[in-house]
């Protein structure tokens, strides 16, 4: 990496700094001048004068027990310096939550309501007072607030008009300039499964990726996707709505209105609306079968159930020639399969390698990796902290 050491690159300097640090953790100032490609000099300058800032900090006793020779002190972020409000928007649920300078996340506080009946006025009421609360409740060692965040299930417009979703009836709802006015602070809107995208891109392993396909599964199907080692997204909002890629004419309905889209076969609404009407199942929200309702299903499958393998296999099918679409058009380095519904992809993965094999030639498919990626944590609400922390002034 070439080294930038003009007095007019100090402030992107910065920028990098403290992006490399929230990215690889506590490091030594000669580690961190090796990533971001920076003189020695520089690195020592420029952390000098964050740490007098108090945007990073020595890492308590990092610099014992190393042997012979000069000790590494290790540097970190100071999660108090900072914070943001990051919230989340799906289904008949809202999450809002604080996140701090290194990227960390607090306690979240979820709000269960039927978002259908919501007209544009309401929702922005109901996200001010849940933002009110949550910037009420800044512990008073916290530095200033720097943006909100809004990760949401649906196409958004330029980072702040929501066009459509499936938790809504109402469309074109700019959510993010009436909260930008009431709070005073930058507002920022993205797709839920961008914010997956950019949280796992963040991961330290994933940063020589430049081509990389994140597909969620889950309540819907979604897709972020990482070009060029920048997230796609086009100013329509429906960059990447995989989901919505069809696989059958004519097929089962989907949320979006139309039919045979991948979403209506591998959605957690899709496998638990055809399984009911096989099945003795309970009865559950339309749009939104549970977690519990959801695993039930997949260990049926998993025990040899006929109907429930058949319906796994059935969606695995479908997200296999959905992903071989992906792959002839744009050939991702590594595909990665998360969200909550991976829970089932042990099940779809035979018929969806299948698939694959039949949609796709072999030079095609080889350069292409596909796995799970673990749903261990809600990444979206991880994804959407980054980007407010990313794009805010010193951070």
């Amino acid at each position: 990496m070439d080294r930038i050491d003009l007095d007019h690159a100090q402030p992107q300097n910065r920028h990098r700094i403290l992006q490399a640090v929230r990215l690889h953790g506590p490091l030594a100032r000669v580690d961190l001048g090796s990533i971001v490609g920076l003189s020695p000099a520089s690195v020592s300058s420029i952390t000098g004068e964050l740490m007098r800032e108090g945007l990073i900090r020595e890492v308590p006793g990092s610099d014992a027990g190393r042997g012979r020779g000069r000790p590494k002190v290790m540097i970190e972020l100071t999660p108090t310096a900072a914070c943001m409000i990051a919230v989340k928007l799906s289904i008949n649920r809202i999450e809002v939550t604080l996140g701090d300078f290194a990227g960390g996340i607090g306690k979240v506080a979820a709000l269960a309501l039927n978002t259908l009946e919501l007209s544009g006025e309401d929702l922005i009421r109901v996200l001010g007072e849940m933002i009110e609360t949550a910037i009420g409740q800044v512990p008073a060692d916290f530095g200033p607030l720097t943006g909100i965040g809004l990760a949401v299930q649906g196409l958004v417009h330029k980072n702040e008009t929501l066009v459509w979703s499936p938790a809504l009836s109402v469309r074109n709802v700019n959510i993010a300039a009436p909260l930008a006015a009431r709070f005073k602070l930058p507002v920022t809107a993205m797709n839920d499964a961008d914010c997956i995208a950019l949280s796992i891109r963040h991961r330290a392993e994933l940063q020589a990726v430049e081509n990389l396909a994140v597909v969620m599964l889950g309540t819907g199907v979604g897709m972020g996707l990482i070009l060029g080692g920048r997230l796609h997204s086009a100013s329509s909002g429906a960059g990447a709505e995989f989901g919505h890629t069809k696989y059958q004419i004519d097929g089962p309905l989907c949320h979006c209105g139309r039919r045979g889209c991948v979403e209506s076969f591998v959605g957690d609404y899709a496998l638990y609306r055809d399984a009911r009407s096989m099945l003795d199942l309970p009865n559950t929200d339309a749009l939104h079968p549970s977690d519990e309702q959801m695993q039930a299903l997949v260990d049926l499958a998993r025990s040899g159930h006929a109907v429930a393998t058949s319906l796994f296999q059935q969606a695995g099918r479908a997200l296999g020639y959905g992903l071989s679409n992906l792959i002839a058009l744009i050939g991702p380095e590594l595909i990665l399969i998360t969200g909550s519904g991976v829970r089932g992809y042990d099940q779809m993965e035979p018929e969806m390698r299948r698939a694959l094999d039949e949609a796709l030639v072999d030079t095609l498919l080889a350069p292409t990796e596909i796995r799970p990626y673990p749903w261990t944590a809600d990444l979206t609400i991880r994804g959407i902290v980054l980007q407010v922390l990313d794009g805010a002034r010193g951070g």
